[in-house]
């Protein structure tokens, strides 16, 4: 999902990405001179995206997982965690699925719907149905070697079969969601991405005389009839190609070209917000370039598109570590909703310990713990495990108070001079304003209303130079209330700040 690879660049390059671009996440107490107050618009009458789905977030159903030989999570983690997603109130929940949980070691064996691996899926999947958290599941991880899972040996030199292994897949896609949604009644379950970054990197072999994106093709065609067959196919969107680390959204056009009877929303991703010949990344800008590449390629298929991984990894790892984090995704996730993505999918919402997995690599892994997330993994080893990054206080307000349940539209926007706005009617209802300052200045603004509110409004606030402590509440509280707005707000940002004004309760 992610290229650690840091490319080093001369001292020139630094310069301007301190002085200039601010390329990111490095959080500085520089301060620049007052700048002139700027007038934000929100056209509260005019919608840009009909069915925003939210601020979202890739969260494996790891929780009840037994992992032997590592420090497991307690049933008081497990609530922890919980919690969170639940003060945040997280709308949609992209998880790692796999054929080994019910095939063991080979495709081609009988389902076993009864593992400890599914019984701990299960128990999280009650937790989300219970939740309100609708769930996009895995139709595989990795291709196109879940598509002939340890079916032949060795398995280095092992290919796929076109003629037999994509309907034994789909059929276990298909017996997989008739386990799911009908037996065990998680109709939260809505989505099916079609695994990840499946033509970006090679992960397995390719069947002879056939190309990857030929044989993700026939695989996806697969699922999507065997679904059909079934009457699955409904209960479920297909979300693809899944593009991974790009800032073109490589093969985006070509599945649109392809796959546009088979797949229902188009997804692509990248990590570090680059523009193309760019280097260090860009914040605002980058992002939402990234968004508008791959909406050209499928503008003529009127389909929704979702950004669903994205974050950052330059200069190191420790950017995600400081408070300037939060500001950094709140700028992403302008930058995704100004360019008409239907949802953004974070990578991670929380550290996670992958079970059975060891693993330390240059992708911030640490004995099987992927430090990726917004709060430290309590199996992790450190001695704050359990607690959350400052960034979490930023995301977790955007989840909760913009909305993407029940048919939030997202509104048209102005924006101006470092400060973004973002719009959004929550379910229908009232209406939720996000503010962010991108500049290193305290900075002054009006947000002008082409629709009277005629409501009080409370403000949420995001401070990286005021991070919570220890004990803190799982969500920032109101700190301001504007008792009765009508045509505007007029408010002050702390440099990098970020805040949302919503007419929802706390």
């Amino acid at each position: 999902m992610v290229n650690n690879a840091f490319m080093n660049k001369p001292v020139r390059g630094v310069l301007l990405w301190i002085w200039g671009i601010l390329g990111a996440v490095v959080y500085s107490s520089f301060t620049a001179p007052p700048l002139p107050e700027a007038r934000l618009e929100v056209y509260n009458d005019s919608v840009q995206i009909p069915d925003f789905k939210g601020v979202n977030a890739v969260y494996h159903g790891f929780s009840f997982m037994e992992d032997p030989g590592v420090k497991p999570m307690t049933e008081a983690d497990r609530k922890a965690e919980f919690a969170r997603v639940k003060a945040m109130d997280l709308k949609i929940a992209r998880t790692w699925y796999r054929p080994d949980w019910a095939c063991g070691d080979n495709l081609y064996n009988d389902f076993n719907w009864q593992t400890p691996r599914m019984q701990a899926f299960y128990a999280w999947l009650d937790q989300m149905k219970a939740l309100h958290v609708d769930v996009a599941l895995q139709a595989g991880w990795w291709f196109t070697r879940d598509t002939y899972h340890n079916t032949r040996i060795p398995a280095d030199q092992a290919q796929p079969d076109p003629e037999k292994d994509p309907a034994r897949f789909a059929e276990w896609v298909n017996a997989s969601l008739h386990q799911l949604i009908i037996v065990k009644g998680y109709t939260h379950i809505k989505y099916l991405v079609l695994f990840t970054e499946p033509l970006n990197y090679r992960s397995g072999n390719q069947p002879e005389g056939m190309s990857s994106p030929e044989y993700y093709d026939v695989v996806g065609t697969a699922i999507h009839r065997r679904l059909q067959q079934s009457g699955l196919r409904k209960a479920v969107q297909l979300v693809g190609p899944n593009s991974g680390s790009t800032d073109t959204a490589a093969f985006v056009g070509w599945s649109a070209g392809k796959m546009n009877d088979i797949i229902d929303i188009y997804s692509w991703h990248s990590y570090n917000g680059r523009q193309s010949g760019t280097n260090p990344p860009l914040e605002y800008e980058g992002w939402k370039q990234i968004a508008l590449a791959g909406k050209v390629k499928i503008a003529h298929t009127g389909k929704p598109f979702w950004i669903d991984e994205y974050g950052a990894s330059k200069p190191t790892e420790e950017v995600r570590f400081r408070p300037d984090y939060g500001n950094y995704l709140a700028q992403c996730v302008a930058a995704f909703t100004h360019a008409g993505a239907q949802s953004s999918l974070l990578w991670i919402l929380f550290d996670q310990k992958y079970p059975a997995s060891k693993v330390t690599n240059k992708d911030s892994f640490y004995n099987g713990v992927h430090r990726w997330g917004l709060v430290r993994s309590p199996q992790d080893d450190l001695p704050d495990a359990g607690t959350p990054y400052p960034a979490w206080y930023a995301f977790s307000m955007m989840s909760r108070y913009l909305g993407g349940r029940d048919t939030t539209p997202a509104f048209k926007t102005r924006s101006a001079d470092s400060l973004y706005v973002v719009a959004t009617s929550p379910s229908g209802k009232g209406t939720s304003v996000m503010v962010v300052n991108a500049s290193h200045a305290a900075r002054k603004f009006t947000v002008g209303f082409s629709k009277p509110v005629r409501t009080r409004m409370g403000r949420c606030l995001y401070d990286p130079a005021q991070i919570p402590g220890a004990g803190a509440p799982a969500i920032l509280p109101f700190d301001k209330q504007f008792k009765s707005v009508t045509n505007s707000i007029t408010d002050e940002l702390p440099p990098r700040g970020v805040a949302i004004y919503t007419t929802l309760k706390q």
